[in-house]
């Protein structure tokens, strides 16, 4: 279950990164470490001449952005430790809110067993 969250956790977060990026992007990704899964690595290419490594520890949840620009030089653009990002609930303006679908979903579980009791009770 693990490296479920740790894939989870990159490709949500490569995803945010390429929301906010501008212009064609194309995204790939693998594991560096086959017996442990440890390091999740992608790329990402976006605008017309940059581009973003990305590499996930899925043991201490740090995300690490480099860059590789025009100069070919690698340059770090941002460290993040993701746990408490994982934590909340929501985050910004998101259509239908958390509680709205939450809300619908306990509607629709409710009215479903009380059919089910009625069926029962016949």
């Amino acid at each position: 279950m693990k490296n479920a969250a740790g894939w989870f956790c990159f490709v949500l977060l490569l995803g945010a990164l390429g929301g906010f990026s501008a212009g064609r992007m194309d995204v790939s990704a693998q594991t560096l470490d086959n017996k442990s899964s440890r390091y999740l690595a992608g790329v990402m290419t976006y605008g017309q001449s940059t581009d973003a490594f990305m590499l996930f520890d899925t043991q201490t949840n740090r995300l690490v952005a480099y860059t590789l620009g025009g100069n070919r030089r690698l340059e770090l653009l941002a460290v993040r430790e993701v746990s408490w990002d994982m934590k909340m609930v929501s985050w910004g303006k998101q259509e239908p809110t958390v509680q709205e679908v939450r809300d619908a979903y306990e509607k629709a579980e409710k009215e479903r067993l009380e059919k089910v009791e009625k069926h029962d009770k016949k």
